[in-house]
């Protein structure tokens, strides 16, 4: 039996069209043995790793060398479930040297031999920077189309019910001091007088409000600096001594772990301000009130919980309009809906957010999330 002819030249030049074909596709590329080792790559996968981890891959050299010490075993558990049949991909992102966040799509798969079992892995990684910053960006203008639609309806009950009101009261008292035609006695036409003085004082109030939240949603123009939550507590506790002493208010602050963020000063303190006169506002009458204020680190955010033993909020009932504009659910103490509102208000202008934990007689804890980095971490 004659053994067919094998043509190497044209081997080679199949082998030179596929290794053309695997340098220029818009994916890089790394096939790796069972046992892990780098088996091929193409130029794709060779400036990924230049770039991202500062080494240049070598054929045969175990793939541990290119993965840091606290992402191995997660490497480790997805190439597992990959020889199992899973499949395995995800998403990341690193700031590179020029500081622009890179995204990155990532796919394991699953390299068998004739026999069906598992003779390697082959990594996949491809940049979706452009993709995925359009996606981000559409994200960003969709909650920000609803967050507008949200403010636009807390205006109009504003127009409707906090103006209207006190116009249509100014109109009536006007219409019955010109019609009167000199009938009312002097104690009539004071009491009207005083009733149209209070109704224009109850409409500078609605727009002095409207203006300090236009004031808090414009654009931060202000210059950021680096704010430390213990300065902020001091000045806090120096301008409020005189109720401090007099409700015999305690202020715990502790800020080991994570002691100052780079933002808007003026915005931190007016946040602070609020939860901490809150929390004296709605105390509990049998207890002096005590007010923890802590702050950890997380991956990417500072974290700050403002805790109480007040009150608290039955958050069943009134959880969906605690920080509505003009909302009021303890009328004991004076006030007009407007210190959560405005804490929400320059959280989110800060590009943070704020949730809320608390039961009736049990005190109130504010947890807000702030970023710690304007650019997105690497996972």
């Amino acid at each position: 039996m004659q053994l067919p002819v094998i043509d190497e030249e044209a081997l080679k030049k199949s082998e030179a069209n596929l290794r053309t074909i695997f340098d220029n596709t818009d994916t890089a590329y790394i096939l790796f043995d069972s046992e892990l080792h780098i088996v091929s790559f193409n130029a794709l996968a060779q400036k990924y790793s230049e770039e991202q981890n500062k080494k240049s891959l070598v054929v045969n050299k175990f793939i541990k060398d290119y993965f840091a010490e606290e992402r191995w075993p997660f490497i480790v558990q997805t190439l597992k479930k990959v020889a199992d049949g899973e499949n395995a991909s995800y998403e990341l992102n690193f700031t590179n040297s020029e500081g622009i966040v890179k995204w990155h799509d990532i796919r394991w798969l699953n390299v068998k031999n004739s026999e069906g079992k598992n003779w390697g892995f082959i990594l996949a990684n491809k940049d979706i920077t452009e993709a995925k910053t359009l996606a981000l960006e559409r994200e960003r203008i969709t909650a920000d189309l609803i967050q507008h639609n949200s403010h636009l309806e807390q205006f109009t009950y504003i127009v409707s019910h906090n103006l209207r009101a006190p116009v249509a009261n100014i109109m009536g008292l006007a219409d019955m001091l010109k019609d009167s035609d000199g009938d009312l006695d002097d104690e009539s036409k004071h009491e009207v007088v005083e009733r149209l003085s209070q109704s224009i004082k109850n409409i500078d109030t609605v727009i002095k409000d409207l203006n300090s939240i236009l004031q808090a949603r414009r654009p931060v123009n202000e210059q950021k600096e680096t704010v430390h939550f213990k300065e902020l507590c001091d000045d806090i506790v120096t301008n409020s001594y005189h109720t401090i002493i007099k409700e015999h208010a305690q202020l715990n602050c502790a800020f080991d772990e994570a002691g100052s963020l780079f933002t808007i000063r003026s915005y931190l303190y007016s946040i602070f301000y609020n939860l901490v006169s809150n929390s004296i506002k709605y105390r509990r009458t049998d207890v002096d009130p005590i007010i923890t204020i802590t702050s950890r680190k997380l991956k990417d955010k500072v974290e700050l919980r403002f805790k109480d033993n007040g009150k608290g909020i039955d958050l069943e009932k009134n959880g969906e309009q605690l920080f509505g504009l003009y909302k009021r659910f303890d009328t004991s103490a004076e006030g007009k809906g407007m210190g959560l509102f405005m804490v929400k208000t320059q959280v989110e202008a800060l590009g943070g957010t704020i949730k809320i934990n608390s039961k009736p007689g049990e005190g109130t804890e504010f947890i807000i999330r702030l970023d710690l980095n304007p650019a997105l971490p690497a996972l």
